[in-house]
């Protein structure tokens, strides 16, 4: 197969464009079509493109005939495979059916155009789509020859022509009918140093080369050009997640590019890579080679005319692309993960009480990436692991100082900016740590991320409500995450003097305290959902009949009694000194309560909502929310004798509050009314 005959729109940013350069470097290419009209300049504000429109070497309009062009064209010049490549329109010759040699398409807005993408199809005999999530849509009207062949990136165009990173965020790229990605932007543009130029091809590259992160944002689901385009420039890609696209199979997250979630907080996740040179700018060079070894047009190209031909039978599935991609590169992910993780394990024995121990969790991070940093509190075990070739560092005591004391020596050690506290007797796998690292550098003020967590009430010294494995579905915010297993933001540690609370050695209510520093400090802690890991509780506690730290030996029960009053003075305390760190002491069950009446509200289901508005009442009778929201319920119901006692209790409580006001009026009105009749 040595002649092509290539048909597209012509413009000089078209893909099509591309892959008639890949082709032309093995092929003789003849290019048919019309001319981009000049209407299309100013509808797509191409007016910054500074390369002419040039004709197509067989010119068209948007219709002809192809098999009447085909048939006046002489044989020696005629095409042994027909190509036509999505870009202006949806528009095809006619008689493409009819041509006597093999005919392909390359569909690249299947996520816009589906329904005409699939009909349009049935004029070929193969077809690719840039799209892999509608394959089916495409085979099951009919077309059985279909193939995914994702876009890329042409590394002459697409490279990195400047050294100088000298804005902190840029974006290249259309803001026409889409107001999410107007929105974004004009998020980035009022909080960050942001760049925006509507440029093409090496330009536009140049402004992907001089900004230390690239925003892309994807529309109705898409694994668009820009995905390959910046990384081929070597700049931080920082993108949302495209499902179904294979985004997911290609590349992995804050591995090889950066990944947000708009419904969060875009911005954390630019300030985390910020602060983090030169993490960022490894994961940016990995992510250039990766798309420059298996995600070039030319690869694309010959792709396409290798299962035209009949060489291969399909392109190319998404493991083997991966495969392919991540064969020679010189950043490699343990690189990165080093730059970005630490595990930090206290051990003082083999967890006994436990089927897992250090060895197991050692064997665990074999498959897990990332310094790990081993603080003994048990000379014997550390003779006998401290040489384990997955130990980076490690500090050994003499006598067991307690866990707050061993964790807190284990983030003075780390260097990385997250890092993962680990029982010894947890079982943990890479999806988890995946999961835990996304959501603290995404979630907004995130300090401290983990598996499982609580609410908690101050005076009681007990959980308001338990979040367990596999008993919740999304990220939560809480009062405390379990000390089994967490992650933490180095830097907000840093900056605002997070510690560990030496007090409670030997341990227990080590969380709940950096719960509510965490808290003093205008952060928060999260409970991410995960299956990923086990955990049995107190593998080593169990097997002690007493716990020896220090020169001191105490029962479980006498440190926990010992500890619950270092809490409560500690923070009574506090807020003896300044009254306004009261509102501390109140849980964040309180608001996740309310969230869960209302949505009971919602279904018209008035009971749950009462319970849990008299709870809120009996365990925070100084707050007014709880009156207020029963009162405004027996309104509804036009309990009106029942709700008006509890809006006056609200009233007293909360003078200013317009709404308790309004209902208040409301029902002493409704009871005259009915007192009259």
């Amino acid at each position: 197969m040595k002649k092509i005959w290539l048909y597209y729109v012509s413009y000089p940013a078209t893909t099509a464009v591309y892959f008639e350069k890949a082709f032309r470097k093995k092929y003789d290419v003849t290019t048919i079509g019309p001319q981009l009209p000049q209407e299309y300049i100013t509808k797509w504000k191409l007016e910054n493109l500074k390369q002419p429109i040039l004709p197509q070497n067989i010119p068209t309009d948007f219709e002809p005939d192809i098999l009447e062009i085909y048939n006046n064209t002489p044989v020696h010049k005629q095409p042994e495979v027909f190509i036509w490549i999505e870009s202006v329109g949806r528009l095809v010759p006619r008689n493409t059916k009819q041509l006597p040699v093999p005919t392909a398409c390359y569909l690249i807005d299947s996520h816009l155009h589906l329904s005409d993408h699939v009909e349009l199809a049935k004029n070929f005999d193969f077809v690719f789509i840039a799209q892999k999530e509608y394959l089916n849509d495409f085979i099951n009207a009919g077309n059985k020859k279909v193939f995914w062949l994702p876009l890329g990136a042409d590394p002459e165009i697409h490279d990195k022509f400047s050294e100088n990173r000298i804005h902190d965020v840029g974006f290249v790229g259309s803001l026409v009918g889409n107001q999410r990605r107007a929105q974004l932007l004009e998020y980035l543009k009022s909080n960050f140093d942001f760049y925006y130029e509507r440029a093409f091809l090496k330009e536009m590259s140049k402004v992907f080369s001089e900004s230390k992160i690239v925003f892309n944002n994807a529309v109705r689901n898409d694994l668009n050009m820009r995905f390959f385009e910046v990384m081929s420039t070597g700049s931080l890609l920082l993108s949302d997640m495209t499902t179904k696209s294979g985004q997911d199979e290609l590349f992995v997250p804050n591995e090889d590019y950066a990944l947000y979630d708009e419904d969060v907080n875009i911005g954390n996740v630019i300030n985390f890579y910020l602060e983090n040179d030169e993490l960022r700018e490894a994961i940016a060079k990995r992510g250039m080679e990766l798309v420059r070894n298996a995600h070039k047009y030319s690869d694309r190209a010959e792709e396409m005319l290798a299962v035209i031909s009949g060489e291969k039978n399909s392109t190319s599935t998404a493991e083997e692309l991966r495969k392919k991609s991540v064969k020679f590169t010189s950043v490699k992910t343990s690189r990165i993960n080093k730059l970005k993780r630490s595990f930090v394990i206290p051990v003082i024995d083999y967890a006994p009480a436990s089927q897992y121990n250090i060895k197991t969790l050692l064997d665990d991070l074999e498959k897990i990436e990332g310094e790990v940093i081993v603080v003994f509190n048990s000379e014997e075990v550390a003779n006998e692991i401290k040489d384990d070739p997955r130990i980076d560092y490690y500090a050994v005591m003499k006598k067991n100082v307690g866990v707050a004391r061993a964790w807190n020596i284990g983030l003075n050690i780390a260097r990385t900016p997250i890092v993962f506290i680990v029982n010894s007797d947890v079982h943990v796998e890479k999806n988890a740590i995946i999961n835990f690292e996304q959501a603290l550098i995404s979630q907004p003020k995130a300090a401290m991320v983990g598996p499982q967590g609580s609410f908690f009430h101050f005076d009681k010294l007990a959980d308001l409500h338990y979040f367990d494995k596999n008993k919740f579905d999304k990220i939560q915010e809480v009062d405390a995450v379990s000390g089994f297993l967490f992650a933490v933001r180095k830097k907000y540690f840093d900056e605002n003097n997070l510690k560990f609370e030496n007090a409670f050695t030997p341990c227990y209510f080590e969380e709940w305290d950096i719960g509510l520093q965490i808290k003093r400090a205008g952060l928060a802690s999260y409970i991410v959902p995960s299956f990923d890991y086990d955990h049995e509780w107190s593998g080593s506690i169990r097997s002690m009949r007493k716990i020896s730290y220090y020169d001191k030996s105490e029962t479980a029960v006498e440190i926990h009694a010992r500890n619950s009053e270092i809490l409560k003075k500690k923070w009574e305390k506090i807020v003896e000194k300044d009254n306004s760190l009261k509102r501390l002491l109140i849980s964040d069950w309180v608001n996740w309560a309310l969230f869960l009446s209302k949505q009971a509200i919602e279904m018209q289901n008035f009971e749950p909502a009462e319970k849990i508005f008299r709870q809120i009442i009996e365990l925070y009778p100084e707050l007014e929310v709880g009156y207020k929201n029963l009162g405004f319920l027996y309104f509804i119901e036009k309990k009106f004798d029942i709700a008006l006692p509890l809006l006056k209790k609200a009233g007293e409580l909360n003078p200013d509050d317009e709404a308790v006001k309004t209902y208040l009026e409301k029902t002493k009105s409704e009871i005259e009314s009915r007192l009259k009749n």
